[in-house]
């Protein structure tokens, strides 16, 4: 399990939400008051989060930066 934090523009917000709703691993999401303006939970192993992480999140249009915690596990 991952969170990201998604960094974009205020007029896009509605758009990437749109986008990260076609992302199955996308489990929950959450529009934020702070420089970052979104925050999602994936799940899925790390070899998945990572996948999608760099080739559909990374990849959308309208995201200016990302920021990821990996949940740490023993």
């Amino acid at each position: 399990m991952a969170f990201v934090l998604l960094g974009c523009g205020d007029e896009v917000i509605n758009e990437v939400v749109s986008e990260l709703k076609t992302i199955d691993s996308v489990k929950e999401y959450m529009r934020l008051n702070s420089n970052w303006k979104i925050i999602i939970k994936l799940e899925g192993d790390i070899e998945q989060i990572r996948e999608i992480i760099r080739w559909k999140i990374r990849k959308m249009e309208n995201i200016e930066s990302t920021l990821t915690l990996i949940e740490y596990m023993d």
